[in-house]
């Protein structure tokens, strides 16, 4: 009896590894399509790792993520919810799931869930960023919003993000620092010289406007 149950236990284990395994080889697949930005084909070859092996917690936090780009912000949370239920100490995923209820326009649970990142992480620059740039949009809090954004440059692993310089940029021009914000929309623009960026214009339109104002500011 105990040889057929030692049986039984090896049998199942080696099924577990077997679709580890397998889940593993579809996550590879699926991030590489996601990197590809094939939102779609990663979609599928995540949500089946996850059937394979439901209990690795960065699957659900990638179906998040792929869900958020293909519109499907309700899926997405529902995908943190599931990363946070296996993980609750990740500030990551806090962060991305505020991202997915600020898309649905659900102001104070994105708000929660961008301070709580911060919380668990408080080295995490893009909950500080997404923080920052909230607060800018939706508070009309400044000060707060070039605390966060303050942050999120000293500590982002790579300094040379545009986004967080236009941001900040825009920030200080508000607050009236304008050599501030003329410094912070020229390193922007020098960091992404691609017409392409979708704060392109904008960055050159606010920097002229920035440019007039310095005179002003100095009397």
């Amino acid at each position: 009896m105990l040889y057929c149950l030692i049986c039984l236990l090896a049998g199942f284990s080696a099924i577990i590894d077997h679709a580890q395994t397998n889940a593993r080889a579809l996550f590879n697949t699926g991030y590489s399509a996601y990197a590809a930005r094939h939102y779609a084909v990663a979609l599928t070859n995540f949500e089946t790792s996850a059937e394979l092996y439901p209990w690795h917690v960065e699957t659900y936090n990638m179906l998040g993520r792929t869900k958020w780009w293909l519109g499907d912000y309700h899926g997405a949370i529902a995908d943190y919810d599931k990363a946070i239920a296996l993980e609750p100490k990740c500030g990551g995923y806090y962060s991305n799931r505020g991202q997915s209820e600020l898309s649905l326009k659900m102001m104070p649970e994105a708000l929660a869930d961008f301070s709580q990142a911060i919380r668990l992480d408080p080295k995490n620059a893009q909950a500080y960023f997404n923080r920052g740039t909230f607060e800018f949009l939706h508070e009309t809090n400044y000060p707060a919003a070039l605390a966060d954004l303050n942050q999120a440059i000293q500590l982002h692993s790579d300094p040379q993000e545009e986004d967080i310089f236009y941001w900040r940029g825009l920030t200080k021009e508000v607050l009236g620092d304008y050599a501030g914000s003329v410094a912070d929309y020229q390193k922007a623009l020098t960091l992404n010289t691609n017409v392409d960026w979708p704060m392109s214009l904008n960055a050159r339109t606010n920097l002229f406007i920035a440019q007039k104002m310095l005179p002003r500011s100095k009397k």
